[in-house]
């Protein structure tokens, strides 16, 4: 190996000289400088970020069109009346993935700590994530529409046990506060699940990605 690695220095050599004295021959001089500014690169690559290594950048979806075709308001408050035309346009992402969470919310309640409860859990975290994967548009507006929707269906029924519950000693204002900041949390949980689950459809759709795993196979 050590004869090889000899053997090429001593040819890039006498390349490297041959080259010289053709540019002499022709009254030509070489820069020094010149040729190690060929050899080194002008940049060097950067490192990535931790983000950027969890989350490896995705291209967009193949064949969908601009998720805002067709939106023509101008007036005030342009990404809000944007956001609302979105979620009209995919109602079974935002709102019948918030009803699925509910569902699966309050069995995660009622049956903390079994493999019913366990099973639940997953189940409301994964329509977050789908929430995301069917809102190709915007992914994490669906996730966040979707726990707003389903936890304003588990605060009703959560509010119903307590006011019928005759051997609950805490007051409205406990429960007020276990709502709101219960909510807070469920709310970005939300956004976040149903911003992953819009990666992972584009990641999936990558055709770099498919052909990758094509030649692991072959």
């Amino acid at each position: 190996m050590a004869k090889k690695t000899l053997s090429r220095r001593e040819a890039e050599a006498r390349a490297e000289a041959r080259r010289r004295s053709r540019l002499m021959a022709r009254g030509e001089t070489l820069d020094d400088s010149t040729v190690e500014d060929e050899a080194t690169p002008a940049t060097k690559p950067q490192g990535l970020t931790f983000l950027q290594r969890v989350f490896p950048p995705a291209p967009p979806l193949p064949g969908k069109s601009d998720p805002l075709l067709g939106f023509t308001y101008s007036g005030p408050l342009p990404q809000v009346v944007a956001s609302l035309w979105l979620i009209r346009r995919n109602l079974y992402a935002g709102v019948g993935m918030g009803i699925l969470w509910a569902a699966a919310y309050i069995v995660t309640v009622l049956y903390g700590g079994s493999m019913i409860g366990v099973s639940a859990s997953f189940l409301s975290f994964g329509s977050l994530v789908a929430a995301g994967w069917l809102g190709w548009q915007r992914p994490w507006l669906y996730g966040l529409v979707a726990a707003v929707v389903g936890y304003v269906l588990f605060a009703a029924y959560f509010s119903y046990l307590a006011a019928n519950d005759a051997a609950s000693t805490a007051d409205t204002e406990q429960i007020a506060q276990y709502l709101f900041s219960n909510g807070l949390l469920q709310v970005g949980v939300g956004a976040l699940a149903g911003f992953y689950g819009g990666y992972l459809r584009r990641r999936f759709s990558d055709p770099n990605l498919r052909r990758d795993q094509v030649r692991r196979k072959r």
